[in-house]
């Protein structure tokens, strides 16, 4: 049977969509079947492109004292923003595309993030490493970089591209589709350095690269979304706890501006943010229903991001959750 390439995606932009076609069109350089799986309904035109669409409608995050964070200390304040309660999301993702193909008889998968744009030679390099992998009689594949460590110092095994034996995978690790269950199962400060002390005691049935796979496939565009944030939330102020922050930073790794407008009762406010710049203002609980659209381009034709804020007491709560701000 084929290997089955499974593709992680949450296409929330037009931008995102047209990534994730990208993905596909990518992929099917290589003769394998290809399963989209997704906590967003996926466009009929994409699906057609593959075999198989899993849609979970259960998007649920990780409570933020669980997750990473971004922060930012300057001279006029610190910033703290949680920003990875995804990885729960993703978790559903890999248990729910793995267990279908297991029920499907598949032997052999590849996971991936949609954000992974394979150039055809890199292909071929997957391809012989999945070949010594079957050859060498190796369980899965991880790409473990030498130099890179998470908290304590320890190894991580990179979650954004992946491979191996599906029932293999499935005995091994249960990924965890509820917070009960993520503390339960005592998973790590990340995605990343929970696969590694879930599966780094049997090291030696793996094929491990000791690279980030972007190293090894150069000529592919990897890891579009992952590398950077844009941060856009509305935090709950330690300093005046009665008015809270609008923030808004443009942290990708593109050094490409995004253009912005801030509608706030129905007045624009716009600007533009160029990489590592930041705008931020404070506002009243008064009712105000703030809307951020950010763009692609200064024509504003392409989208990149919208988010709405309502301004009432009782999302104070909502926005501590999001970010902490103390300003000096």
């Amino acid at each position: 049977m084929k290997t089955l390439f499974i593709i992680d995606t949450y296409p929330s932009t037009p931008k995102q969509v047209k990534i994730l076609n990208e993905c596909i069109d990518a992929i099917r350089h290589c003769d394998v079947d290809i399963m989209i799986v997704s906590h967003l309904p996926i466009d009929a035109d994409t699906s057609k492109k593959v075999e198989y669409v899993i849609y979970d409608g259960d998007n649920s995050f990780l409570p933020p004292e669980y997750t990473p964070f971004f922060f930012l200390n300057t001279d006029q304040f610190d910033l703290t923003i949680f920003t990875a309660g995804h990885t729960l999301p993703i978790c559903r993702n890999i248990k729910n595309s793995l267990s279908l193909a297991k029920a499907l008889g598949y032997q052999r998968f590849v996971f991936t993030e949609c954000d992974v744009i394979f150039h055809p030679k890199d292909l071929k390099k997957l391809e012989y490493q999945l070949f010594k992998m079957a050859v060498s009689g190796k369980k899965m594949l991880f790409f473990k970089p030498e130099y890179y460590r998470g908290t304590n110092n320890s190894y991580v095994y990179e979650t954004l591209l992946f491979a191996g034996d599906v029932e293999f995978f499935l005995n091994k690790f249960t990924p965890p589709v509820t917070t009960e269950q993520w503390l339960f199962m005592e998973m790590g400060y990340t995605l990343e350095q929970s696969f590694f002390e879930k599966f780094g005691d049997e090291e030696d049935k793996y094929l491990i690269i000791n690279y980030h796979s972007s190293e090894i496939f150069r000529d592919s565009r990897v890891n579009l979304y992952r590398y950077g944030l844009f941060n856009c939330e509305m935090v709950y102020s330690e300093t005046h706890p009665d008015e809270p922050i609008l923030f808004i930073m443009n942290s990708l790794i593109e050094d490409e501006a995004k253009f912005i407008d801030i509608i706030v009762n129905g007045q624009p406010i716009s600007l533009s943010l160029m990489k590592s710049q930041f705008w931020f203002n404070s506002y009243k609980f008064d009712g105000t229903e703030i809307t951020v659209n950010v763009w692609e381009d200064a024509e504003k034709q392409t989208i990149f991001m919208s988010k709405t804020f309502n301004l009432h007491p009782e999302n104070v709560e909502d926005f501590k959750q999001k970010g902490i701000i103390k300003l000096k």
